[in-house]
């Protein structure tokens, strides 16, 4: 297995700034001639590991606390 890992900015309503993990799990099959990629879902946490859902709208939710984060453009 190999994991995928992404770590980036986001800010929140109040113009606080936070801290967003992503990552992702994902494994090899099949052979040389015929590998496949098999990724799973990714998951979000704060850098203190409060988890995070990602919003349909692009944007993400803290679980616990429901603040709204805004990924910042780089």
């Amino acid at each position: 297995m190999d994991h995928e890992l992404e770590r980036f900015e986001a800010r929140a309503e109040d113009g606080t700034v936070r801290t967003i993990i992503a990552w992702q799990t994902f494994a090899r099959t099949g052979g040389l001639s015929g590998s496949h990629i098999l990724k799973g879902q990714h998951r979000f946490s704060l850098l203190n590991g409060k988890g995070v859902a990602q919003l349909d709208g692009g944007g993400f939710q803290v679980i616990e606390s429901g603040e709204v984060l805004h990924r910042i453009a780089v």
